[in-house]
């Protein structure tokens, strides 16, 4: 019987010997050097655990590639299925999304897009830009936060604000208009 100092001799010898070429082994194959990393410390668990049988005609190299491969291509099976099962279930999700803002805007009564312009000139004027540059421009955050002189994350925030209280304000219109 093994003492556990004993069992760890051995693996962290080959941790040190075959460690690097099998995390690139398993990078090759996930694209991922983070997942690489994991997938081979998860290895020398294992090979504390259930080690081979030692002895002249054992290859230490092969059995820890073996291992160390079918745990990469578990990885990868388990990525497909969950992409698989995504993507099936995508029909059953119907989009809630109103139409692009100029073809909705065209749709609008004189009555209703007055409401609307009214509805953005109250808007404070952060918000008011934040909206603008984000959804009618169609800017990213970063650039939003740039043009309005703000971190990321405010101009994320009133764009927030900004959307909120125009779906609160126009909620009338939508319905009187949109829906008959």
């Amino acid at each position: 019987m093994t003492t556990l100092t004993e069992g760890r001799v051995p693996v962290d010898s080959w941790s040190v010997r075959y460690g690097p070429e099998l995390e690139r082994h398993v990078a090759s194959m996930l694209g991922n050097e983070d997942e690489a990393r994991d997938i081979v410390q998860e290895l020398w668990e294992t090979a504390l655990r259930t080690r081979p049988e030692s002895g002249e005609g054992a290859n230490i190299r092969a059995w820890l590639y073996r291992v160390a491969t079918r745990r990469a291509l578990d990885v990868i099976s388990a990525g497909r299925r969950r992409s698989e099962l995504l993507a099936a279930r995508a029909g059953d999700v119907e989009p809630t999304r109103p139409p692009p803002p100029d073809e909705m805007f065209g749709r609008l009564s004189a009555a209703g897009a007055a409401r609307v312009r009214e509805s953005i000139a109250r808007l404070p004027p952060r918000q008011r830009n934040a909206v603008w540059l984000r959804w009618i421009e169609g800017r990213g955050y970063a650039d939003v936060a740039a043009r309005l002189g703000s971190t990321p994350e405010t101009a994320r925030a009133n764009v927030y604000q900004g959307i909120r209280k125009l779906r609160r304000d126009l909620a009338g219109v939508w319905n009187e208009e949109m829906m008959t």
